[in-house]
Order: C-alpha cells, then structure tokens, then sequence
C-alpha cells in the first residue's frame, strides 16, 4: 500500500535532521535493566522493588538507610489532619530510631506495601499507584485495617503516585515518584562505596526509569512534549498505526473462535477490536435477544452474556425469569430498561497483562475457551433452547382427538 504524499512528507519532516529526535534518542539508547526485563509502568514491579529498598534485611547493604530517609523525606510534606495517631512520630524520632527489625510485607490485607517496627511501635502503609486510580472506599478500608491490627502503634499512611495526587482521605500522606528518584539519587552518592557497584548500579537504574517513564518534569519528558508539539501530525499519524495488543489479542480471539467452534451451530463475529460475538444458531434462527460476547479491555477481558431490552419486552422478560430460576450458571441480575448482564465471567486480569507476553496471554484464553465450551456453554445452551418455545411464545398445535 502507497503512503499518500502529505503522510510521507509529515514523516520525513519528523526523521530528517531533528536534533531533539535524536537527543531522545540517544537517552533512550542507554540500557536499562528494568526496561530490559519490562518493568516500566507495571504497578506490582514497582511496588516489589522498593519493598526490597525499604526492607533493612535485604541484601542491599543499606541496612535501614532508605527506610529512614524516606520516612523522614515523607514527613517532611504538608500534612492537614490533627489525630495524633498519624502526626505524632516527627523526622527527628524517625532518624534517632533504630529499624533494622522492620517487618515488610508486600500485599498484606491487599496494602501494597506494609511495614511494621514492633520496636518502635510503628506502622506505615503504602498505597501505590502508576495509572490506576482508587477503588471506592480502598483507602477507608486500609486504614480500618491498620487502625485495627496496630492498635498500640503510631501510623504513617502513605499514598504514592507519579505526581503527587490527592488522595480520597486526608489522613493519606500525599508522595511522588520525583522525590523517590532524588532519595536514591542522594543515597548513591553519599553510600556508593558501602552498598557496592551492583546495587549502586541497580539503584541508579531504579531513578533512570523513573526518571524516563514515570514522572512529567524529567529532561526525557520535556523532550517528549516538544517534539510532539513541533511535529504532532507526524505522530499521530505513527499512534494511529502502531502495533496494538489490545487489536492482536482481538485478533487472536477470533481465529481462536473460528478455528475452534462448528460453522453449523455457532456464529462468530467480530464487531471491533472491544467486542468479539459467539452467538448460536438457534438463537439467532429464533431472533433472540441474546448477545454472548467477549470484551476486550487494553488490560482485562470477559465474557458476558446480556439481554438486549431493544428487542421485544416480554420476550426479554422471559429470559431473564429462566436465567434467574437456573442460577448458577447465571448470576444474580436485577433486570434493567437497556441490557442486562446474566452471565459473566473473568478470562484475563490486569495482573495477567503485566508482562503483557502475547503468547502466554493467548494460552490464557484457549485454556478458559476450551474449559467454558464444554462446561458453562454446554449448560447456558441447553437451558436456553428448552425453554425457546415459551420464550418465543410459539404456538404448539395439538391434533383434535378423533
């Protein structure tokens, strides 16, 4: 396929003789151990590594240097509540405190990152995120947990992002991932002979990433803006064309499908790359206002089976009184004015997407494919077409008695 000429010209434009391009190029060429292993946005790697930075029995040789300094940075910050409970250890306790028996603990009660110091009688916990926001009532529950686990123990809650923002609660430390760069970058140079040239190295890698991908300020970010800025056609028209695992796992589903179901009794349609269609032929053939579809997220996918309440009522209501006196496998549902959700379940989590490898992902979804077809379908079907004939209200013609 020929390039138009106005999209070649917007090309060359952004590749011939730009210096900017090729600064970010050069600063994006420097290896990096954590890009290298695809640890770039990925919550949970994040989250594993700097426990490994904070826990003073780990083999970083830096005993409980990160841990102090970065409660003692933490405490430093504006902070507006006035329970004692969460005001009353200062950065002064903190650097006279010994914490080498400091307890961390990864997902404890689901709080990323937890530490407790039975010797100082001190508990910190830390909510971590890169993109995700809050669930509803997350931090509430968090705290409830702390509060109720270390009733003798002076808290510090800590809420962590790439830039600093609010949390939904006041009595939640607000912490940036721009400040975790400057501790490390700090704590490189005062101890880079004590913790030894691995873990140095390792460190300043930790502050490179964060540095690269994480925060907005970084010389790396402002780089990125200017040449979108000076050449956003040309990059818009790349993002238009750019690899997409979201589009190949759609892809892949579908073949999938093709490759695995009977022409003769299953439709498959692909809709768009969101929403992929396995409907059966009885109920199309009945006009059934069924759709059992997969829904492709960019991080999480499912399968569903809904009423669409656009087709006849009656007929909507009827499924939907069969779905709820064969439960399961359908789900509770409360029947709505638009669709109605009877049966769903999860086929890939955001966690699965961490490494985001194609391949493993895929194997994922043949595995539940092949599971559901023969299990919860087989059921879902048979339910489905005993009842067709009331559900369509089809007449049922009896011979008079002769």
């Amino acid at each position: 396929m020929t390039m138009p000429p106005a999209g070649r010209a917007l090309l060359e434009s952004l590749i011939v003789d730009n210096e900017d391009l090729e600064k970010l190029e050069l600063k994006l060429a420097q290896f990096n151990i954590f890009e290298a292993i695809g640890v770039v946005r990925q919550e949970l790697r994040h989250s594993n590594f700097l426990a490994f930075l904070l826990n003073p029995s780990e083999n970083h040789r830096l005993d409980d240097i990160f841990l102090k300094r970065f409660l003692k940075r933490v405490l430093l910050e504006e902070y507006e509540p006035k329970d004692e409970k969460y005001t009353k250890v200062s950065p002064v306790d903190i650097d006279i405190a010994d914490f080498t028996d400091a307890d961390v603990r990864r997902e404890w009660q689901n709080i990323d990152i937890l530490i407790h110091s039975p010797r100082n009688k001190l508990v910190c916990a830390i909510e971590n995120k890169i993109d995700a926001g809050e669930s509803m009532d997350q931090l509430i529950k968090y705290q409830r947990t702390v509060d109720q686990e270390f009733k003798d123990c002076r808290a510090i809650l800590i809420y962590l992002t790439p830039e600093g923002d609010p949390p939904s609660k006041k009595s939640w430390r607000i912490y940036n991932y721009s400040k975790i760069a400057e501790i490390i970058d700090s704590i490189c140079i005062s101890y880079k002979s004590t913790i030894g040239i691995d873990v140095y190295t390792l460190m300043g890698h930790y502050s490179t990433l964060i540095r690269r991908h994480i925060v907005s300020d970084s010389e790396v970010a402002e780089l990125c803006r200017k040449i979108y800025t000076k050449h956003k056609q040309a990059l818009d028209l790349i993002f238009e064309h750019r690899p997409d695992l979201q589009s190949e796992i759609a892809t892949r589903i579908h073949e999938l499908l093709i490759r695995e179901t009977d022409s003769k009794e299953i439709s498959v349609y692909f809709w768009s790359k969101g929403y992929i269609g396995i409907i059966p032929k009885k109920w199309e053939e009945n006009n059934l206002p069924l759709s059992l579809q997969f829904e492709n997220y960019p991080e999480a996918l499912m399968i569903r089976i809904l009423i669409d309440h656009s087709e006849d009522k009656s007929i909507c209501e009827k499924i939907h009184d069969i779905s709820q006196k064969n439960r399961p496998p359908f789900k509770r549902r409360t029947l709505s004015p638009q669709r109605t959700t009877i049966y769903m379940k999860s086929v890939l989590k955001p966690r699965d997407y961490e490494d985001a490898d194609i391949e493993e992902l895929m194997n994922k979804v043949q595995g539940f494919w092949r599971h559901f077809i023969k299990d919860d379908f087989v059921t879902i079907e048979n339910i489905i077409n005993t009842n067709i004939d009331e559900i369509i209200c089809k007449d049922i013609f009896v011979h008079p008695e002769s």
